[in-house]
């Protein structure tokens, strides 16, 4: 559990997918309605677009509000490890929990440890940690009365994340399972309360689904969420909708090593996983291999199943007599001592972690930083300072910070909302940034600006280098992690403006 701590308050707040979010959030608190059309931007200015994280949004604000990135980082720790310690309930559901399952519970944990920064997507993890929770205990100890929290948690997440559409298909894999499983039942077997339980899983399921069109859009959402799932700018553009690879190490702990994991426990464990423990783990394995980020999915629904049959492989065996050999040792005298010791180090270095106390510390080891270094604030107060207000082209990175920042003086080229962009705008940046015809493009989007990142000893950007080597364009700002040019023959929305 403490892996997922300490990665939680470890990471800042990241400069994507997140700091539109607060913008949105401190919008709707102030104003009091929800925008539904896209106001950041100008290459999509006035587009439709589905705010379907706004309840996620205005508590990101109020939090921002009250506590300042601090609360907001150990907010988001709570949430986190509330998820981690759910998915540990649903492990040891049906064994006696040991060291050993704790031992294995690090699979999960190191994914979760690699997905702690905060976003909307991280109340889905508690979430869909909490349906299985409730949909394993009806299943295995027919607890049916808890299954009325599904509809009101779905009324919460379908307001927050996208992600409810995976509880939704989860419950109904549930609710299909019972039906095979009361139709292979002998008539004598369907006992009266049986059918109650099969009936209140019915209605359950019903009223879930009902649940979630309680939103301010409807039926809308699920346009929504197909739109944001089938984006050809995601899939070209962001690495996390495209399939995980196998040679990337991130990928190798996120997804891959829980998968082969998993396969080789159902392999080679004497009890065999049910019928709905496979479905289960299809259906989140699928997902996994779609893009990557689903493999954090696969790990909440699959790890803690995996965990069941474990102790009936041949590493329960090994795993013991290690344990047996370690428990043989004299141990010193002073046991206890070295143990609340160990334990103080450990409550300690939380401490030492804590948002409120690391800055304090300046031990860059610790990240002293509560907001990603690679965010150019420097270069945003000189933005806002200077007043600039004509037409920036920037990389993409910085578009969230900007929005958060800057807008209205600003508005984003590209930004972390890329499903909002058209796949034209999204090649033209790419285009671009490679150096490929950006004069041509400059042109064509009226760019008075160009805001880079500076380059890393590894690599350079093409356009970076292109621009240096142009005499239209000169260096008004730079600092060590970014870099702004000015172009020196007005563009034509410039001309235009002076016109008027």
């Amino acid at each position: 559990m403490l892996l997922v701590v300490w990665a939680t308050l470890l990471h800042p707040l990241r400069h994507l997918d997140f700091w539109w979010h607060l913008k949105v959030g401190e919008i709707i608190v102030e104003n009091g309605h929800i925008p539904t059309n896209d106001i950041f931007s100008f290459t999509e200015h006035g587009k439709s677009f589905v705010h379907q994280n706004w309840l996620a949004e205005v508590f990101f604000y109020i939090i921002w509000k009250v506590g300042g990135a601090e609360l907001l980082i150990f907010v988001n720790t709570l949430l986190m490890t509330a998820s981690f310690l759910v998915i540990c309930a649903v492990a040891a559901m049906r064994v006696n929990y040991s060291r050993f399952h704790s031992l294995f519970m690090l699979v999960a944990a190191f994914s979760f440890a690699l997905y702690s920064n905060l976003r909307t997507q991280t109340f889905s993890f508690l979430f869909l940690s909490l349906f299985l929770l409730i949909l394993w205990r009806y299943y295995f100890q027919r607890g049916y009365r808890t299954l009325w929290l599904l509809p009101v948690i779905m009324m919460f997440w379908v307001n927050i994340h996208g992600a409810f559409t995976i509880g939704l298909i989860t419950l109904i894999l549930f609710l299909g399972n019972a039906a095979i499983e009361y139709a292979l039942l002998r008539q004598d077997e369907r006992s009266a309360i049986l059918k109650a339980q099969f009936r209140q899983l019915i209605i359950i399921t019903i009223l879930t689904v009902v649940a979630t069109l309680v939103n301010p859009f409807g039926v809308a959402i699920y346009r929504s969420v197909q739109q944001v799932m089938t984006d050809p700018s995601s899939q070209l553009f962001v690495t996390e909708w495209q399939s995980p690879r196998v040679t990337n190490p991130e990928h190798l702990l996120t997804f891959f090593i829980p998968f082969f994991s998993v396969l080789l426990i159902f392999t080679y464990s004497q009890r065999k996983p049910d019928l709905l423990s496979i479905g289960i783990f299809l259906l989140f394995a699928a997902l996994g291999l779609t893009s990557v980020r689903n493999g954090i999915w696969f790990s909440i629904a699959v790890i803690p199943i995996a965990a069941w049959y474990i102790e009936e492989t041949p590493l329960q065996s090994v795993f013991s007599r290690i344990f047996r050999s370690a428990n043989s040792i004299s141990r010193p005298k002073f046991t206890s001592i070295i143990n609340w010791s160990i334990l103080g180090a450990l409550v300690a270095m939380t401490i030492l972690l804590n948002p409120w106390v690391r800055p304090r510390l300046g031990i860059e080891v610790l990240r002293p930083s509560l907001i990603d270094p690679r965010i150019p604030v420097g270069a945003m107060e000189y933005i806002e300072r200077e007043k600039i207000t004509d037409r920036i082209f920037h990389h993409q990175d910085f578009g969230d910070y900007m929005i958060w920042r800057l807008w209205p003086q600003q508005y984003t080229f590209v930004d972390g909302r890329v499903h909002l962009f058209s796949y034209q705008v999204v090649r033209d940046y790419l285009d671009a940034l490679s150096g490929s015809h950006w004069e041509e493009i400059m042109t064509n989007y009226n760019i008075s600006y160009i805001f880079l990142p500076k380059p890393s000893r590894d690599e350079m950007l093409p356009l970076l280098e292109a621009i240096q080597q142009s005499e239209s364009w000169k260096s008004i700002y730079e600092d060590d992690k970014s870099v702004i040019f000015q172009r020196l023959v007005p563009s034509v929305y410039q001309s235009s403006t002076m016109s008027n």
